[in-house]
């Protein structure tokens, strides 16, 4: 006999549970009617529990959630292991898109009869997108990396004119090149030299130093 605990019955601390879970967990009977649907599922389906227990799963748009090709699989995999799992992504039908790892189960009495599924599925969607957003960050440092290469070789520049040639075989001014190459940014002034070359007039009154 289960002994009471300070949450009440066992079935009612089990309850709880999967209801604190964030995960989506339902169970659906082997007649094909949704049984359990705990608040995982709630957020995740943006559909109260109330709406879906006693449906069906294709009534609740939980099953356009795997293709017909997956369909099969998972049917197949619970006949031979029991168990089905899968990475996905699926559209919310507003444009976002939802990632998602999934599991169903098969439910069996204690005298091994089977009695339905417990299907189990966890949002993914922040942990891809940072996966994707470092992804991102990694290709960028790579791209920097490969272009400041560069730097360690030949870069052929006209000795006349000073002008640089890309891999393209155009011709750039240096200040042009390095933008393009390097994503840098020049502040224009004057060196001293230029400014007397322009300006002599200037600096014929200008005393010079002792």
């Amino acid at each position: 006999m289960s002994k009471p605990t300070e949450c009440g019955s066992p079935a009612h601390l089990q309850t709880m549970i999967l209801d604190q879970m964030p995960d989506a967990v339902i169970a659906i009977d082997r007649s094909g009617y949704i049984v359990y649907w705990n608040r995982g599922a709630e957020r995740l389906c943006n559909l109260p529990a109330r709406h879906a227990l006693g449906k069906h799963p294709k009534d609740v748009q939980l099953s356009p959630w795997f293709s017909a090709e997956e369909e099969e699989a998972v049917f197949s995999a619970l006949e031979r292991e029991g168990v089905w799992r899968c990475e996905g992504v699926r559209s919310n039908g507003n444009g976002d898109s939802t990632y998602l790892e999934s599991s169903i189960t098969r439910l069996t009495a204690p005298d091994g009869e089977s009695i339905g599924v417990l299907v189990v599925m966890r949002d993914t969607t922040s942990v891809k997108r940072r996966e994707h957003d470092q992804q991102q960050r990694i290709e960028a440092l790579r791209h920097a990396s490969d272009r400041f290469r560069v730097l360690e070789g030949l870069i052929p520049i006209c000795a006349h004119c000073k002008q640089i040639r890309d891999q393209g075989g155009s011709w750039h001014e240096p200040d042009e090149y390095l933008c393009d190459q390097f994503h840098v940014k020049f502040t224009h002034g004057i060196c001293p030299v230029c400014a007397e070359k322009l300006h002599p007039e200037y600096f014929s009154r200008v005393p010079t130093s002792p």
